[in-house]
Order: structure tokens, then C-alpha cells, then sequence
């Protein structure tokens, strides 16, 4: 039964990290966008330097962390002790890395959509 709760836990976790990497797609739809406000420059990009990074790194480290999830549990599934570990542990850890990466995640999908908005404010005047 622990064996079949980490597995349960590693794909819920890897489930959520694919979600997150996804959400980091958002912002660059708000470029296209962006081009076509009247008081647009040629080459002037809305994305903030905070959301660029974590489009470029997000992704890279939700992906090194389901890697590192899935070698803990390849651990737990083949070792053969008296003891097993907890899957309750493992829960807590992923789900409070989880925690961790979608608070930035979240800034970084609204930083471009304020930048818009200022812009399309900015050309109604």
C-alpha cells in the first residue's frame, strides 16, 4: 500500500508541475497583442525581466524536481528494508516544493497582463 501511495503522489506532483510549466506559456500570448496597440514601438516587448526568467528557468527546474521525485520513489519501490518510508513525508515535500514554485509562477503570469494594461490605457488617451 506505501509502494502504491508515493506512486500516487508522483503522479499527482508530476501532473502539477506540467500544469505549472504551461502556465508559464501564458505570458508570451500577451506579446502578439501587445505589437498591435497604436502607441506600440517596433522591437518593445511588454514581458518583464522577472516573468522572461521564469519562462526560461521555470520549466528546467519543474522538470529537474519530477526527476528527483521519480528517483525517490524508483528508491522506495526497490529497497527492501524492515522499514518502509512513509508516504506522507513524501506528500508534504512535493506538495510544499509545489507551493514554493506557484507563488513566483503566479506573479509571473500577472506582471505582463499589468504591463498590457497600462499600455492600452496609455493609447485610449
Amino acid at each position: 500500500m506505501n509502494k502504491t501511495l508515493h506512486a500516487v503522489v508522483m503522479i499527482v506532483f508530476a501532473g502539477a508541475c506540467w500544469f505549472l510549466a504551461m502556465m508559464l506559456r501564458l505570458p508570451s500570448m500577451i506579446e502578439p497583442m501587445a505589437a498591435k496597440l497604436p502607441n506600440a514601438q517596433p522591437g518593445q516587448t511588454v514581458l518583464p525581466a522577472f516573468t522572461r526568467m521564469c519562462m526560461v528557468a521555470g520549466p528546467i527546474i519543474l522538470a529537474v524536481l519530477t526527476v528527483l521525485a521519480l528517483g525517490y520513489c524508483v528508491y522506495v519501490w526497490l529497497r527492501k528494508s524492515e522499514r518502509q518510508m512513509p508516504w506522507v513525508n513524501f506528500l508534504a515535500t512535493t506538495m510544499s516544493a509545489l507551493l514554493v514554485l506557484a507563488l513566483p509562477t503566479v506573479v509571473a503570469i500577472y506582471l505582463p497582463l499589468v504591463a498590457f494594461l497600462n499600455l492600452s490605457g496609455a493609447s485610449l488617451k
